[in-house]
């Protein structure tokens, strides 16, 4: 009698079933129209998650998870990037999996940092003095409308109203698509702009080809902008967003219309620009002076 001897298959690795999850996980994120950008997010922290905790995934307790906040807590990572990664890791085992797990897992506390703001003689000597007038435009354009970087970058020729002044929002935050005002004056710079535009584009802030700037270009725009002007602090795209909301405030512009404007799901998102008015302060003397 033969035998004959098999040499044995060894069975998955924790990481392959855990990798074949995340691709269905993914794919079900992916048709719930998910940003690449929150799918990359979930994808990092609950890798993250699985190479500390070396375990199966169908396995995994709360003291787990736990457990490895208690480690990036320990680490002094920032309380915003530790609710970041327990949001990431509810979405899969809560959100996808059905675990109850998070029943007794509170989300740490973040700081409510008030955003700062650019004062209107700021904003015009950034604008004035920038001599590339595709530069000067998307200056414009994100302090006049309000806009995110990311929405900026990606605006269309045809998605902008002339005569209106009003600019079409395609897919923003959340996928969603809204209307905002721009002005009169990112209006009579657009027009100069296309007519020296030597071939029509899709988008007004082309990258020479068919596609549109990234965002970092969109970022060392405004930043050299302000170093220009000598402006000391770190300025980028969202100051101007900030400041767009905060002049609108003290212009007496209700706060709805802001909240329209800028595109908030939650009008606390927008409440919070009320504290970053200045024009009150303004009036007051400072003792100092009086002495």
């Amino acid at each position: 009698m033969y035998f004959r001897y098999f040499k044995r298959k060894k069975g998955p690795t924790i990481k392959q079933v855990a990798r074949k999850r995340f691709e269905n996980f993914v794919s079900e994120l992916r048709l719930r129209c998910f940003s690449e950008k929150t799918i990359d997010t979930y994808t990092y922290y609950n890798n993250k998650f699985l190479d500390f905790i070396k375990k199966e995934q169908r396995s995994i307790t709360s003291n787990d998870i736990k457990s490895y906040l208690n480690s990036l807590i320990n680490k002094d990572i920032q309380p915003r990037t530790v609710r970041m990664a327990l949001n990431s890791i509810k979405a899969y085992y809560e959100g996808y999996l059905g675990k109850k797990l998070f029943k007794n897992i509170k989300s740490p506390k973040v700081s409510k940092d008030l955003p700062q703001v650019l004062s209107k003689n700021e904003i015009k000597a950034m604008i004035d003095n920038t001599n590339f007038l595709k530069h000067r435009l998307l200056i414009e354009l994100l302090y006049s409308s309000g806009i995110r970087v990311g929405e900026c970058v990606k605006v269309e020729i045809d998605n902008i109203y002339f005569d209106d002044k009003i600019v079409f929002i395609k897919n923003g935050k959340g996928k969603k698509d809204r209307f905002t005002i721009t002005s009169k004056i990112f209006i009579g710079d657009l027009n100069t702009y296309l007519n020296q535009r030597k071939e029509q584009k899709k988008y007004l802030f082309d990258d020479g080809y068919t596609n549109h700037i990234s965002v970092r270009t969109a970022e060392e725009i405004v930043k050299l902008a302000a170093k220009r002007v000598d402006i000391r602090r770190r300025v980028y795209p969202h100051l101007l967003r900030a400041s767009f909301a905060t002049h609108l405030i003290e212009h007496g512009t209700p706060i709805e219309k802001i909240q329209k404007l800028l595109g908030h799901s939650n009008i606390d998102t927008t409440m919070e620009y009320i504290g970053t008015r200045t024009d009150d302060l303004k009036m007051i003397k400072s003792p100092l002076d009086n002495l």
